[in-house]
């Protein structure tokens, strides 16, 4: 087969491999599955591809006699298979399976293995909302990388540190990174994941700065390359950031459409996962709850089971507001509160910035009747929320943050600090042609 169909060998990459794993030929069952594998995960059959790696490293991994150079291939394929990892969203796997085999990675002495892996295990552990420890390896890679002068180390590195830094609150330095990254990808067509991984995290970082214009821009891009080379993942990335443009000018309706498609195009776990958490995000925006409340309810029990704790805490979150408008206040209370905590330990600044700056919404309901202590929570939730948004300089969280000052104020009589605090949020949606906010709020007696 080889010889007759050398011209055609990847139509029989899946038969080669079956044959020389029946007849004991472990090296070239080996080369065969992975060819198979990344087959498979080409044209999106994740879990089929999943299968073939599993079987690849567990026919060198059960070997009691692996010489060096089989080591040195089982790192290459624990490399390879993130991918298909990363795509199925099984990150709790995915760390642990990781994080077993760093003694043996970092015993080769192989700066190239060695950077990958450690840029693979600063991604997987990204999901686990790990971001301190994240930013750590993520660096040991680029260090690694900077060293033997290797742009492919140097690219992965940066494209997932400015998703790292994005998390931690450092937003220029997650555009810088991700800038970096996109001129590498740019003068490299073959690897199409991290052209638009990088270009993905530029626009996730600009949307947490509330610039929706560079957002659009991300999305746009991702659109059209994902359509030219009729990469669908890169279409769904576009979508998001589509998405996260509409969110942050104020066209909620056009958010959740946008949702939509992307949940419509996918075809990977991780990406239905995230896009399901967004379109419930989206539906919370637009104040569509029981809408909110399913698509929620039908996400976060898989992303627990996968360890992706990047959409579980704060779809917890989200779910606990849910349940506080349910009429169950006290359970809603603790189950934002837990977030909240954990978006702290985790050094997560836009979600807890997002998630106190709710509980201070939340509190605001009951000072508006009068409820002194409701007020004095708000104020301290929205206080809170103000100090981490405005470090991290996120504008669009803070122009929220800002109008729940202003109806605090409102609230206790304090008009000019209410003014204050109103003027603030319209300047922010003004720069950044937020219209949605601007048609709602000009039209106030407060302008």
């Amino acid at each position: 087969m080889e010889i007759i169909f050398k011209d055609r060998l990847p139509e029989f990459y899946e038969t080669l491999a079956f044959h020389y794993k029946r007849g004991h030929s472990a090296l070239k069952a080996v080369d065969y599955l992975v060819r198979s594998g990344e087959k498979s995960l080409a044209r999106y059959a994740v879990q089929e591809s999943h299968q073939y790696f599993k079987e690849t490293f567990d026919l060198l991994n059960n070997k009691t006699d692996r010489t060096k150079d089989e080591d040195c291939l089982l790192i290459d394929i624990l490399i390879k298979w993130s991918l298909v990892y990363y795509y199925i969203g099984d990150s709790l796997e995915q760390s642990q399976l990781l994080a077993s085999y760093m003694e043996l990675a970092e015993s080769i002495d192989d700066k190239a293995r060695l950077g990958m892996f450690y840029a693979w295990y600063g991604m997987t552990i990204w999901f686990r909302e790990k971001y301190d420890e994240s930013y750590k390896y993520l660096h040991k890679s680029l260090k690694l990388g900077e060293d033997i002068k290797d742009n492919h180390i140097i690219g992965y590195a940066c494209t997932w540190l400015a998703w790292t830094c994005a998390e931690l609150g450092d937003l220029d330095e997650a555009i810088i990174y991700g800038q970096r990254a996109q001129d590498i990808a740019r003068n490299s067509v073959t690897d199409q994941y991290m052209f638009y991984k990088s270009l993905g995290a530029i626009g996730y970082a600009s949307f947490y700065k509330g610039d929706r214009k560079r957002t659009l821009e991300a999305g746009t891009e991702l659109l059209d390359y994902g359509q030219k080379f009729s990469n669908i993942r890169c279409m769904v990335m576009g979508h998001f950031m589509i998405a996260f443009n509409y969110i942050t000018e104020g066209n909620m309706p056009k958010a959740i459409e946008a949702s939509k498609k992307a949940v419509q195009t996918t075809q990977d776990p991780l990406y239905w996962m995230y896009s399901r958490f967004l379109l419930g995000i989206s539906y919370i925006l637009n104040n569509q709850f029981k809408e909110a409340e399913e698509v929620l309810l039908e996400t976060l029990p898989q992303s627990q089971k996968l360890g992706c704790e990047l959409i579980l805490t704060p779809g917890n979150a989200f779910l606990g507001l849910i349940t506080i408008l349910k009429g169950k206040i006290d359970a809603g209370l603790k189950m934002m509160q837990v977030s909240l905590d954990l978006e702290i330990a985790n050094n997560r600044k836009y979600w807890y910035a997002t998630i106190a700056n709710s509980l201070g919404q939340v509190y605001l309901q009951g000072a508006d009747k009068g409820d002194v202590m409701a007020g004095k929570k708000a104020l301290e939730y929205l206080t809170a929320a103000q100090k981490v948004g405005e470090e991290m300089g996120s504008k669009g969280v803070n122009a929220q943050i800002y109008l729940n000052l202003s109806h605090y104020y409102q609230a206790t009589g304090e008009n000019s600090k209410e003014s204050d605090y109103f003027l603030k949020a319209l300047k922010i949606f003004e720069e950044y042609d937020c219209f949605g906010y601007l048609e709602k709020y000009k039209i106030t007696s407060r302008v």
